[in-house]
């Protein structure tokens, strides 16, 4: 009887999960495509990094979605037992609430499992691979050289740049004017088309081939200019004078750097790392005593409270993270005392819960 329960706790609790996961992950996507098709409509970012960066984003989000989704099915599932009576029926035969319970820890202790992954490997790498597009995206952008029908002015070379059209990746382009001038000449490139080499950024510059176009010398002074027609022709576009490799922040260092370096913001990242599958465990304990309700007693009382506790725990944890970047609090302390605070907060509620069911003459816990 046992494990048939513990199988359909952990079904019920999953399918949850996944579901409310799901419509955080919903909102989140919408909110955040709305802000970077923003962006590429106002030529901030390129059209064909949007969904990259938005895949990005979402993995990173996950630490943080993970936890409360987990909550609010606990919230969910065991909401609906006591509304439905299951949980008197369960207790009717013989099952204590604890045995019921450790399946629920079980699922926990699944989902730690990946939010711990998702913490230390999956959401770093997604920032370091987000800020490298964003620096690539910028260095592009800044002058505008996949933006079609426009004419855009690239300061290291002293050229006009202009392209009639660009393939969706933007790696081709058609229609090509290069315009420059030094010393009194005129340098005009003309091609049907042309494409960008494989391997861009590097040094701060992008290699351009043209194909099949001409170009025009001459004196500014004079009419007659010279006329070279060609196959192919490279031209160096150095967007930036020096690139320098990109420095991220602590969020995107990987887990054996921070280690390697305690500094106070490198252990308050470190410690925000460890409190993501943390906070998994604690939350699904201080769901247990808080998802009781009696059979016609309303549940959206208690998901409102679920949900205020879920909010000021992760604010708390993320004051917490600040006070020890700041040096404000001992790395010693850190974010502990926010678990230790919360833990303590279900253990309160477990305990009068159970102390109050337990009174003479209450009847037996359900």
């Amino acid at each position: 009887m046992s494990r048939v329960l513990n199988r359909y706790l952990f079904r019920e609790t999953l399918g949850t999960a996944f579901m409310v996961l799901s419509v955080f992950l919903l909102i989140l996507v919408a909110s955040r495509f709305s802000n970077y098709i923003g962006q590429a409509a106002s030529g901030l970012l390129p059209k064909q990094l949007v969904f990259q960066m938005l895949g990005l984003n979402v993995l990173g989000y996950l630490t943080v979605l993970v936890p409360g989704s987990v909550f609010l099915a606990v919230l969910l599932t065991l909401g609906r037992l006591y509304r439905d009576n299951e949980m008197s029926a369960i207790s009717a035969c013989g099952i204590s609430p604890f045995q019921m319970y450790r399946a629920l820890f079980t699922l926990g202790m699944l989902f730690a499992m990946g939010t711990a992954v998702l913490s230390f490997w999956v959401a770093p790498w997604a920032v370091r691979q987000s800020v490298t597009l964003r620096d690539q995206s910028t260095e592009v952008t800044r002058y505008g050289l996949f933006q079609a029908g426009q004419f855009h002015q690239i300061p290291s070379l002293g050229a006009t740049f202009y392209a009639g059209k660009t393939s969706p990746h933007g790696r081709r382009i058609y229609d090509v004017l290069i315009e420059s001038q030094k010393k009194g000449r005129v340098d005009i490139v003309t091609a049907r088309r042309g494409v960008f080499l494989p391997a861009p950024y590097r040094g701060g510059s992008r290699t351009l081939i043209l194909e099949q176009g001409y170009r025009y010398e001459g004196h500014l002074d004079s009419a007659r200019f010279d006329r070279i027609r060609f196959r192919e022709y490279g031209v160096n576009l150095r967007l930036v004078p020096d690139h320098e490799p990109t420095r991220y922040s602590e969020s995107g260092r990987k887990t054996g750097a921070l280690w390697a370096d305690p500094t106070p913001r490198n252990l308050a990242q470190l410690q925000w790392r460890i409190s993501a599958p943390l906070s998994v465990l604690i939350l699904i304990f201080l769901a247990l005593p808080l998802a009781r309700t009696a059979p016609r007693e309303g549940r959206a009382l208690k998901i409102f409270m679920g949900i205020l506790l879920y909010l000021l725990y992760s604010n708390l944890m993320g004051i917490g993270k600040v006070w020890v970047a700041h040096r404000i609090v001992s790395p010693l302390l850190g974010l502990w005392w926010v678990h230790v605070l919360f833990a303590l907060i279900g253990g309160i509620l477990l305990a009068r819960l159970y102390e109050v069911r337990l009174l003479p003459g209450s009847g037996r816990p359900s």
